[in-house]
């Protein structure tokens, strides 16, 4: 189903927040075992919510279609949150970044017509409604399935694979650990150092646990990348350096690391 993206009116934005209140609700009634969530997610999300879903979707009455956007295929499946993102960058590429970022009518709405892509009942852990209800608050914001990942791309752009590699149903800790250090996430350049020492081109992800946070820090891996990083913009202007320049003055325990 290709449409132009539309956003939710106050009505619609409501009723989308109450359903996922419930389908919330629902599921969490039936977890057993917080570190084992798959079977009571599958439990929870019932027919009848399923069904509410599908007829929401179907409301038009309830949205209103952004002029200037171009078609998205609704009913594509996407096998990661890169691609997601990409196609949602591309039909919103005639609005400014000011005037959609902070819309939560228009991420909702994206997140309600791609339910089937960032809600996977069969394998998916999470559910917590900031991934489906946007929730501006500094600690959770780019946790929202589709805002974070058309955030990561619209900034960095192909770069941004290091922080949108994962399903479309999953949370990237990546993004969120990067995003909150704000001396990075305003160099642009950092991004493209990251795909070069972290990315697993082969596997198409980033190395296994270089993003994790490590009761003993490991040397040459994000935590220690950061403090480095840190250290250098006390010292010398990062801004004006590419990606090899900040490679290449990175300590030997990065070497590991360089391609």
């Amino acid at each position: 189903m290709k449409m132009k993206i539309r956003k939710f009116t106050e009505e619609g934005h409501k009723k989308w927040v109450e359903l996922y209140s419930e389908i919330f609700t629902s599921i969490d009634d039936k977890i057993v075992n917080r570190r084992a969530t798959t079977e009571g997610i599958k439990k929870g999300f019932n027919n009848d919510l399923k069904k509410r879903v599908k007829y929401l979707q179907n409301d038009e009455s309830l949205s209103i279609e952004l002029d200037k956007s171009r078609q998205l295929d609704f009913s594509k499946n996407y096998s990661n949150s890169y691609l997601l993102a990409k196609d949602i960058n591309l039909a919103l590429k005639d609005y400014q970044y000011s005037n959609i970022n902070y819309d939560n009518k228009l991420w909702d709405w994206l997140s309600l017509m791609f339910f089937e892509n960032v809600f996977n009942s069969e394998k998916m852990r999470g559910y917590h409604n900031y991934r489906y209800i946007c929730d501006f608050g500094w600690q959770v914001s780019m946790r929202h399935l589709i805002r974070g990942p058309w955030w990561a791309f619209n900034r960095y752009g192909e770069n941004s694979k290091i922080f949108t590699y994962t399903k479309t149903y999953q949370q990237n800790d990546a993004l969120e650990t990067f995003v909150k250090v704000t001396h990075m996430r305003e160099m642009v350049t950092i991004p493209e150092v990251l795909m070069k020492l972290y990315y697993d081109y082969e596997n198409e992800r980033a190395i296994p646990g270089i993003f994790k946070v490590q009761k003993k820090v490991k040397p040459g891996s994000f935590t220690r990348f950061k403090d480095k990083i840190s250290h250098f913009m006390k010292v010398m202007n990062l801004w004006e350096m590419s990606a090899n320049d900040i490679i290449n003055i990175l300590p030997k325990e990065f070497d590991q690391y360089k391609n």
